[in-house]
């Protein structure tokens, strides 16, 4: 229907070729990601730094304020999730979404992200991804969450994406990547 219309609009001109799929970046078994954070509740609006290590079936997020103080650690590992709020003792729950609703009044989807981060749906549940012009994932939705991807680095990894849900909206900017061997 596009080149229809352009080809109605431009008479006789030629309608290029879409562009070629993205190659993907290879999935990384261990990373870590250094960035800014934005959460937008009903409620309030908080801005920060995430330091997130990703390896070896643990995650260890870091969120910092923007000074840089610490604001909450959450580790994910195969025993569970631990979370550590400043004054406060360490919470512990099975899953990640149970322990920040908890303690937070939301849910970060930290196992989802995992996956989100690097511009994939988690392989082990249903998902929708639409793919923009350059062959990659514009937006997935996936779980009740919608993963909108705004910009891409030059090494192909997500750098702006927007994560929304009934009521949180979570923006991350990845300030850098590093691949762990």
């Amino acid at each position: 229907m596009i080149a229809s219309l352009a080809w109605a609009l431009g008479g006789c001109a030629t309608v290029a070729p879409p562009p070629q799929a993205a190659i993907p970046v290879p999935l990384a078994d261990a990373w870590t990601l250094q960035g800014r954070l934005g959460v937008q509740t009903e409620r309030e609006s908080l801005s920060g730094q995430i330091r997130w290590q990703h390896g070896g079936g643990v995650d260890q997020v870091l969120l910092t304020s923007p000074l840089g103080q610490g604001v909450a650690r959450i580790v994910r590992d195969p025993e569970g999730v631990s979370l550590e709020l400043p004054g406060q003792p360490v919470r512990r729950a099975t899953d990640v979404d149970t322990l920040t609703r908890d303690a937070l009044g939301y849910e970060l989807p930290v196992a989802g992200l995992a996956w989100w981060i690097q511009a994939r749906p988690d392989p082990l549940r249903e998902a929708a991804v639409a793919l923009g012009d350059d062959g990659r994932p514009a937006r997935i939705v996936q779980d009740g969450w919608t993963i909108d991807y705004l910009q891409y680095g030059a090494d192909a990894r997500p750098r702006k994406l927007v994560v929304s849900r009934a009521g949180l909206e979570i923006r991350l900017v990845a300030d850098s990547w590093q691949s762990a061997p």
